[in-house]
């Protein structure tokens, strides 16, 4: 996983992979609270569904829309999430 820092509040996260392949920007430090599971498979970060049981080599993130305080900002209107879910 490569570090980077979000370009509104410089924050570190790194991006990680959905199954369907789009990217999501993910807080840095792994979080017991963390409400997803980030596997690291040759260099990549990947989300698994929330779906599959808890797996020994993942560790628990919080997606970074859930802490930046700029996150709207970056979040696409709700009509054009559901045209590419078409």
């Amino acid at each position: 996983m490569k570090q980077s820092r979000c370009r509104s509040c410089s924050a570190p996260i790194f991006f990680a992979k959905t199954r369907t392949g789009k990217n999501v920007p993910i807080d840095w430090t792994p979080r017991v609270d963390g409400n997803l599971q980030v596997i690291c498979v040759d260099g990549l970060a990947w989300i698994l569904d929330k779906d599959e049981p808890d797996q020994a080599n993942a560790d628990h993130f919080v997606s970074h829309f859930a802490t930046c305080p700029q996150a709207k900002k970056w979040r696409k209107p709700k009509q054009d999430r559901k045209e590419e879910t078409q």
